[in-house]
């Protein structure tokens, strides 16, 4: 029997649908080829912003055509908008067999086989208990594993911004125990990632929920794995500006495996939107921890998260906002319009801003952080720089790809052979999505 997974949204999700496609390979399932037509399609959702879910909906209506050469065809909804709309899912989109929270990825391929055996609208919502989903990764590692992985460590929410629906659909913040992720990436390694990305809806406040002995912090935890054998590279997403701290600013600095960079959500930039949507920190505060960052790790990127038309902002407060933007200088935004998001509090207030003058302010903050991302590129022409090779580039004959220590992306003429292999590079073109560049040298160290 063969599936295909389809996945919308962030990082957490990606490792999400890996995870269920490693349980469905242990179950005896296969991976659909380009041109197979799938006896199971899982979509794995996002529910941060309307356009995912409208995605979903399309998706849905153009596997219903499928669905009518191949009555046997079983869709699974799981994810964030399964989580958050549950049973009536099934009953808007009509084709969906079953439904498959963010805490239930562990009984995917079980929901699977009741589905073929006749069993319909199946739905698995709970957020309650010990979720195995997190737990039970580190047992699943076969064959080779990606040169660049994702491991969450920590899922859920318990900041309760007033914009965001991921508290309710991910629940309370359950962090793994530390054995536990070490086990994860002594196997990865093991298997060929030589670079892991820890994942968290906020990583910072992993350990948290933990016994206090033995003391289990962020900070603590890259420590551990910074001492793992055969792994080059560390890095981390999200974080919260609340939760930054000396230990983990010290430890940025000092850990080699540690890359330097760091995303750091800012979403507003007025003290009024940032109180409104309950962020826990001022605009100076968060200015001062970037100067801080950047001052004691040496190339540190800072990357964010914008967001324009909160309800009640105002074309004083954009404008104020692009002026703080522009003296912080991200190397990188990612950027996007609020959508009113149901059961929470900003939702519900009646200043919403037009969805026209949303549109209107997303075009111009993308513009001016595309000047201040090439101006950040361009000042670092003639830089030789450590990248991991993944391998070939998409686009360019002759032409390799990678990331530096600081994420951005190098594509440059080489040898296919170079592949997992960390070089040197120096940088000749700005590009807004990165750079180009002409290989230096060999920086020592193979995947093999």
């Amino acid at each position: 029997m063969r599936y295909e997974i389809v996945t919308f949204g962030c990082q957490m999700n990606e490792a999400d649908s890996g995870l269920m496609a490693a349980l469905l390979d242990h179950a005896g399932w296969e991976p659909a080829g380009s041109r197979d037509d799938p006896d199971l399609v899982v979509i794995n959702t996002c529910a941060v912003r309307e356009k995912p879910e409208q995605k979903v909906f399309s998706l849905l209506g153009h596997l219903r055509r499928r669905q009518e050469g191949r009555p046997g065809m079983v869709i699974v909804v799981a994810g964030c908008m399964a989580q958050a709309q549950g049973e009536a899912l099934v009953k808007r989109a009509g084709n969906v067999d079953a439904v498959v929270g963010t805490r239930c990825f562990h009984q995917i391929a079980e929901v699977a086989a009741r589905v073929r055996s006749g069993e319909k609208c199946i739905v698995l919502t709970g957020l309650e208990g010990d979720p195995a989903a997190v737990r039970c990764r580190a047992a699943l590692g076969h064959g080779r594993a990606p040169l660049r992985a994702l491991v969450p460590i920590i899922q859920g929410c318990t900041s309760y911004c007033t914009y965001c629906v991921v508290p309710y659909v991910r629940g309370a913040e359950i962090s793994r125990e530390p054995g536990d992720v070490l086990d994860e990436l002594r196997d990865l390694v093991r298997r060929g990632t030589r670079e892991v990305t820890l994942l968290g809806q906020n990583v910072l406040a992993y350990g948290r929920d933990l016994p206090p002995e033995p003391p289990t912090t962020f900070d603590l935890l890259l420590s551990l794995l910074d001492r793992l054998e055969g792994l080059w590279r560390i890095r981390f997403t999200t974080c919260h500006p609340r939760d930054v701290t000396d230990a983990l600013i010290r430890q940025m600095a000092d850990l080699g495996k540690v890359c330097e960079h760091i995303h750091l959500p800012i979403q507003a930039g007025t003290d009024e939107l940032l109180t409104q949507m309950n962020r826990g920190y001022t605009t100076r505060q968060y200015r001062q921890l970037v100067d801080r960052l950047r001052a004691e790790v040496p190339g540190l990127a800072v990357t964010t998260d914008i967001m324009v038309g909160f309800p009640g902002e105002t074309e004083d407060d954009f404008e104020r906002s692009l002026r703080l933007y522009a003296g912080i200088s991200f190397d990188a935004a990612f950027t996007f319009a609020y959508s009113p998001r149901p059961g929470t509090a900003a939702a519900q207030r009646s200043d919403q801003v037009p969805p026209k003058v949303r549109l209107e302010r997303l075009h111009r903050l993308i513009e001016a952080q595309n000047r201040i991302t090439q101006e950040r590129n361009q000042a670092q022409l003639g830089a030789v720089v450590e990248v991991l090779v993944e391998g070939r580039a998409e686009r360019g004959e002759g032409l390799l790809a990678g990331k530096t220590r600081a994420n951005k992306q190098v594509v440059f003429p080489g040898d296919p052979s170079l592949a997992g292999s960390l070089v040197r590079v120096r940088l000749t073109e700005a590009e807004l999505w990165g750079f180009r560049g002409e290989l230096a040298a060999v920086a020592g160290g193979s995947r093999e």
